[in-house]
């Protein structure tokens, strides 16, 4: 891998190097995974300080590009996934297969707890009702990507708490209580990682996260689902089909 600068392109020196390393792994001749030389190593190449490097490889984690880690050097992250959130309602394991990895889900709670009042206002039932709470890291291809958060009103899924989790939600709320969620109504915001979901997926506090909450209803009409996802903003992005108005 070798960059050069212009000193006469009224470019910043580390915007230059960024921009010829994003060129480098959009082309694919850096892969993911691939490592980064040094900073020490490529400052010293192009005639740089270190921090103009670290400049330019702060920018390339803030997009998404390359993943930075104490000790370990830099490297190139995998490629974001596309999120359809354009046409129908679709789960994560059918999200993950639609993009040919294996879907995996790591249950960290699942219990029947009175409503609060929001997760009651976005069900239409009474605060304080039961509801089955089922949080899960989902994880494709053996990495953790979304922190879900899912309620369901107990009194329409009696014992789901009780089942096999570690598959596809929407599935066993078709399969066994024939209440598949077929409409929903989602709300995305960009967030920063708390301590918690940082943990849970393996990043950095204050990474940048995707939170979507969704109310799933059914076929008639009844909400099924309150859900409040975050999803890991290095790993995936989200394609919305906007349609004219008629």
């Amino acid at each position: 891998m070798r960059l050069s600068l212009d000193a006469t392109a009224g470019t910043p020196a580390y915007q230059q190097i960024e921009a010829q390393l994003v060129t480098l792994i959009e082309s694919g001749q850096l892969g993911p995974g691939d490592r980064l030389p040094p900073e020490r190593d490529l400052a010293a190449e192009l005639g740089v300080s270190r921090m103009t490097v670290r400049q330019a490889f702060d920018a390339l984690a803030r997009r998404g590009m390359v993943e930075r880690g104490v000790g370990r050097g830099t490297f190139v992250s995998a490629p974001k996934l596309d999120l359809d959130h354009a046409s129908r309602v679709a789960g994560f394991t059918e999200q993950m297969h639609a993009a040919g990895l294996e879907a995996g889900a790591q249950v960290v709670r699942a219990e029947v707890i009175p409503a609060s009042a929001r997760v009651a206002t976005a069900l239409g039932i009474e605060p304080g009702a039961p509801v089955a709470h089922v949080e899960r890291v989902r994880s494709g291809a053996g990495v953790a990507l979304t922190l879900e958060d899912s309620w369901l009103p107990d009194a329409l899924f009696p014992g789901i708490t009780e089942l096999d989790l570690s598959g596809s939600l929407y599935d066993l709320m078709g399969e066994r209580y024939d209440r598949v969620p077929v409409r929903a109504v989602e709300h995305l915001e960009p967030v920063a990682a708390r301590a918690p979901d940082a943990r849970a997926l393996g990043v950095r506090p204050r990474s940048p996260l995707m939170l979507v909450e969704r109310v799933a209803y059914d076929a008639g009409g009844a909400p099924v689902e309150y859900a409040s996802d975050r999803h890991r903003g290095d790993r995936a992005r989200f394609v919305v089909e906007v349609a004219p108005r008629g």
